[in-house]
């Protein structure tokens, strides 16, 4: 080594992961901490779908039915709807009402990250939601299937993320937080219940049979029930379309509302 070797400086280090990265990594450790500390919010996603569960698969169902597996298929969507709606929904709007949402989006955060936070949290909830529904299910009531089928029923649960994060973005962008939270609810009743996730739509009267058929909720319930073959009529194809109809739907009044709120 000589001493021109000693007064060059030496490179900076390179870094592991890329500032952008590691500020929206924070941001969606927060969001989740955030959520873990609001009653209002765990009620509804993580103990409700495990509640009635426990009561509907476990305690009340005859011996030998195939209630724990329809239930497991349809609890799953209903797994996916509370964060989505209450995260992105009550969420969003609450955040709007406090200010924080301005001061995010003058502040150097990336674009989008806040959002890219709430959709991961909602996520990362309803994943454990559905693996605790899934032990469940197998350990408690005795629901066998095929190892594709499990893996196909837990893809369609966690797609089932999109189109009500962006449902919930819609109310958040667009209602006040006391608005934003009684909407929420009306829309997580109305949409579980009409969209056949508590109970079969056969054992409604045919007028609510057929206002199922417009909700996202219903399509959503369909294809998880043919993972696990208890198809409840139409094809996978037909319900895979009109899945992916509220996702452009709702993407697009979400971005209309997102603009309205920038201008």
């Amino acid at each position: 080594m000589n001493s021109i070797d000693i007064l060059r400086p030496s490179a900076p280090p390179i870094p592991r992961t890329s500032p952008r990265l590691g500020v929206i990594r924070r941001e969606i450790h927060a969001e989740i901490v955030r959520s873990l500390r609001t009653p209002s919010f765990l009620v509804p996603t993580l103990a409700m779908p495990l509640a009635f569960y426990t009561l509907f698969a476990l305690v009340l169902a005859p011996p030998g039915s195939q209630t724990g597996v329809y239930i497991l298929a349809t609890y799953g969507v209903l797994a996916s709807l509370g964060p989505c709606l209450f995260g992105f929904g009550a969420g969003i709007a609450s955040d709007r009402d406090a200010g924080i949402l301005g001061l995010k989006r003058i502040s150097p955060l990336p674009a989008g990250a806040f959002l890219i936070a709430r959709l991961a949290s909602a996520a990362l909830f309803t994943l454990v939601v559905v693996l605790a529904l899934d032990v469940l299910a197998a350990g408690g009531a005795g629901v066998r299937l095929p190892v594709q089928s499990w893996f196909t029923l837990l893809a369609v649960h966690m797609l089932s993320v999109l189109p009500f994060c962006l449902l919930g973005l819609c109310i958040g962008l667009r209602t006040g937080a006391s608005a934003a939270m009684a909407l929420s609810n009306l829309l997580f009743i109305g949409l579980a219940v009409l969209g056949g996730l508590w109970m079969p739509l056969s054992m409604f009267p045919p007028v609510m049979q057929k206002v199922a058929l417009a909700l996202p909720t219903y399509h959503m319930s369909a294809l998880a029930l043919q993972a696990v073959g208890l198809g409840i009529g139409g094809s996978a194809r037909v319900h895979g379309l009109c899945a992916a109809a509220y996702v452009l739907v709702f993407g697009g009044l979400a971005w209309r509302a997102w603009t309205a709120n920038t201008h």
